[in-house]
């Protein structure tokens, strides 16, 4: 492994789900003040509900940044991090949209590497294989890696 990459640090945005998010809430408050004006209260809260989601989906996106030390997951309200060394294996579903790093009592829940965006997305990739063969980290095909919440990696400021 080269010098440049055990100090540069590689970040990860996922503006795809945050687009969704933004795109579900515009849509949904549109809908429910169309729906509210004509009276009909209770499609209008299901499509305020749908917005919740949209929130849901930017709250739950944001950044990440890999080094060769560890994984840092950025959230609008919280972050979370695991060293590489930590982790064990790592859960991802099929379609590659969650990916989880599990260690002993700990796990570190992202988007996976189809929601990835910016300019370091295929560095990143070659990165993370290079990092699978430096720890041994075995990649399990799962599908509770979409229901996976993040265990024991927040960080505390």
């Amino acid at each position: 492994m080269s010098t440049t990459n055990t100090t540069r640090v590689l970040n990860i945005k996922h503006t795809p789900a945050r687009v969704v998010g933004w795109i579900s809430i515009a849509f949904s408050l549109f809908g429910s003040a169309g729906a509210w004006s004509a009276g009909a209260y209770g499609p209008s809260l299901l499509l305020l509900l749908f917005g919740a989601l949209g929130g849901y989906l930017i709250l739950g996106s944001g950044s990440m940044q890999i080094n060769s030390d560890s994984i840092t997951y950025h959230l609008p309200l919280r972050s979370y991090q695991i060293k590489w060394n930590e982790v064990r294996y790592i859960e991802m579903d099929r379609g590659g949209g969650n990916m989880v790093f599990v260690g002993e009592n700990k796990r570190l829940a992202v988007l996976g590497p189809a929601l990835w965006s910016g300019k370091d997305k295929v560095d990143l990739q070659k990165f993370l294989m290079e990092q699978l063969e430096r720890y041994d980290i075995d990649v399990r095909i799962t599908a509770k890696a979409m229901i996976r919440l993040s265990k024991n990696t927040k960080l505390t400021t």
